[in-house]
């Protein structure tokens, strides 16, 4: 798949979760409300939290697929990393919000929520479940940061929403003076949100620090470049993520007696296989030095 069109599947992917948390936000507050749960109008909080990142994650999506220019001689690509960092600050800032409205509502004394609430609850953890699932899998085949974050995102708003069904039950069942349960519930998903924000946050961090890559990736690059036949041995490699792809400096050592023409277009050869074989390669620096242990050889026979 290609870098335009890996760019392409990953707007649409968040573009289809601002639909859905758009309406899904606007059931669960509305139910929240009229049935007097303070855990499904949290939940309902955290989905509009989810369409300002899904947002966030659409905008920098397309940033980063802008060509190169005088300013910015590597592309945007980096926006999309400053979107998976958005996701996850934004994820632990709705946990932090909603646990804040808990704890106040656990010292007051409130309506028990009403049953109907609890359909409606099935009903959005069903299609939580199902889109974070569809969007992990996009991201995955897109290599994105931050449409992963907007999986975890939704996948943490199924969570909340079946804490907050757990709560509303046990309210329901414990009658009055068990109003609480509906609020200890949205505490319980503040903890799971929390933890997914924390995880994101590390990855969106190691990104934009161009930290290394999968060793499956780097290990995958050092096979492709030694299979060039002139190849004599990888000696060095350095990966950063930009964007949806890599780009990559490779030091690879070949006879010291070849010419510089003939360099140049090993060099060369090693680059387009790469970006052929290693779709999450964009682009290559190739550097060659010459073969040490040829040179010790020829060393010792003089």
């Amino acid at each position: 798949m290609t870098t335009k069109a890996t760019t392409a599947l990953a707007v649409k992917t968040a573009l289809r979760g601002i639909l859905v948390n758009a309406s899904l936000a606007a059931v669960k507050i509305v139910t929240g409300v009229v049935g007097h749960s303070y855990a499904l109008i949290a939940d309902g909080i955290e989905s509009l939290n989810d369409i300002l990142s899904s947002t966030v994650v659409l905008v920098t999506l397309k940033f980063s697929a802008l060509p190169p220019d005088e300013n910015h001689p590597y592309g945007h690509g980096k926006a999309e990393q400053l979107g998976g960092l958005f996701c996850a600050l934004s994820l632990l800032g709705a946990g932090v919000l909603i646990a804040v409205h808990s704890i106040g509502n656990l010292f007051e004394r409130h309506h028990a929520p009403e049953w109907f609430t609890l359909p409606v609850l099935l009903l959005v953890i069903v299609t939580k479940v199902v889109l974070s699932r569809y969007v992990l899998q996009k991201s995955e085949i897109t290599d994105s940061t931050a449409l992963k974050g907007d999986a975890w995102h939704h996948r943490a708003d199924a969570i909340t929403s079946g804490a907050a069904f757990v709560g509303i039950t046990a309210a329901l069942i414990g009658g009055d003076g068990y109003e609480w349960a509906d609020d200890v519930a949205a505490l319980t998903g503040c903890l799971v949100i929390g933890y997914n924000g924390f995880s994101l946050l590390r990855t969106a961090l190691h990104e934009n620090m161009d930290g290394a890559p999968p060793e499956a990736l780097l290990d995958e690059v050092r096979r492709v470049a030694a299979a060039v036949p002139e190849v004599l041995l990888v000696e060095k490699l350095r990966m950063k993520k930009i964007g949806l792809g890599y780009f990559m400096d490779i030091h690879i050592q070949v006879d010291p007696r070849m010419s510089v023409a003939e360099g140049h277009r090993v060099a060369h050869a090693v680059k387009d296989r790469l970006l052929r074989e290693v779709p999450q390669v964009n682009d290559v620096v190739t550097h060659l030095e010459p073969f040490a242990a040829l040179e010790i050889k020829e060393a010792k026979e003089k």
